[in-house]
Formats: structure tokens, sequence, C-alpha cells
């Protein structure tokens, strides 16, 4: 066993005898993180931009057509207490707005859960030649972890706007929710 090769510089370690406990490694060993090239803060911005207005664009036009259908022939009236109703609109225009709206919000879920969570890329992403990966092991989080970071993402980034600049300073430019899920943004090779 001592004639194998350890690849990465650690000496070679014969295992205890029978019953009695492994050597603690020195103090202060760490196992060596894989080092990623990681992506810049203006590329993350950018793909954010292109996921949250250009990939569901078919679902906002439908959504501008519904509410211009549904609002083109209503009377809107405006009370003295400052409160605004509208009568006479069409109920086929609503139901086209709605259609849009649900539109939207399946092409964000399958963008950024479950095509992000299989190939650690979303649409935006991939344009501009980043990933996400679990810094662990550098394979993509999955659905279920893209799900809770997306998630993470909304909270984290509605409570306080810090999570979003958090990469400008942190080392491996991540935000508040990729500590959380252990995931980097990195360049794609």
């Amino acid at each position: 066993m001592s004639d194998q090769n350890w690849g990465s510089g650690q000496p070679p370690q014969n295992p205890p005898p029978y019953g009695q406990i492994p050597p603690m490694p020195p103090q202060g060993y760490q196992s060596p993180t894989p080092a990623y090239p990681y992506a810049t803060w203006i590329s993350r911005v950018l793909a954010s931009i292109l996921d949250g207005f250009v990939v569901p664009l078919p679902g906002i036009i439908l959504a501008i057509i519904g509410a211009v259908i549904a609002f083109s022939g209503s009377e809107v009236t405006t009370y003295d207490d400052g409160s605004v109703s509208a009568e006479g609109g069409n109920p086929v225009g609503v139901i086209v707005m709605v259609v849009g709206i649900l539109a939207i919000f399946l092409i964000e879920v399958w963008n950024l859960v479950f095509r992000q969570g299989n190939t650690g890329q979303t649409l935006g992403k991939k344009w501009l030649g980043i990933s996400v990966i679990r810094e662990s092991d550098g394979v993509p989080l999955g659905p279920v972890v893209a799900l809770l970071r997306w998630i993470l993402m909304a909270i984290l980034g509605g409570a306080c706007f810090l999570n979003y600049l958090w990469p400008l300073w942190d080392s491996k430019h991540q935000c508040w929710h990729d500590m959380v899920v252990r995931s980097v943004v990195v360049r794609a090779s």
C-alpha cells in the first residue's frame, strides 16, 4: 500500500492496526479546496437582467396584450378618497393577462430551478458563459437546491440589497444565498 501514488502531495499513510484510532491530521490542516475561475460581479448582474427580463419576454408580451384587451373598453372612475375603479372590462383580456402572468412564472421556474439545477446554467448564464456549481465537487446543484437558492435569493435580496453587492468584496464572489447552499458562480469552460 505504501507504493501507491497519492497524487495531491499528501504523504502516503498506512492504515492503523485493527481496533486503533487513525492518527489525527496536523493542526491547521484542511483538505484542499478546488480553485475555480469565479465569475465577475458584472457578469452575474447581466445574467440576472437577461433571466429576469429577456427570458420571460413571451409571457410579458402576452400579459401586456391581455391588459390592453381587458381595459381598452372599460370606464375608469376616480373617487374623492383617491380610490380608482374600472368597469366594463373585457373578461377575455383578463384571461389572456392571467395566462401571460402564469407563463412568466412557469418560464422562471423552468429556467431558475430545473435548467439551472440540472445544467448549472440559466439561459442568461449560458449566454454569458457562467455557471452555478456546488463548491465541494463542481457539479450542478440539482433542482431542489436550485429552488432553495432561488427562494433564499428572493428573501435575502428583498430583506437587504447588500446580498447582491456582497460578491464585490468576497474572495469567492459569493452572495449570501450562495454561501448558504454552498454554491459558487464560475466561468464555464
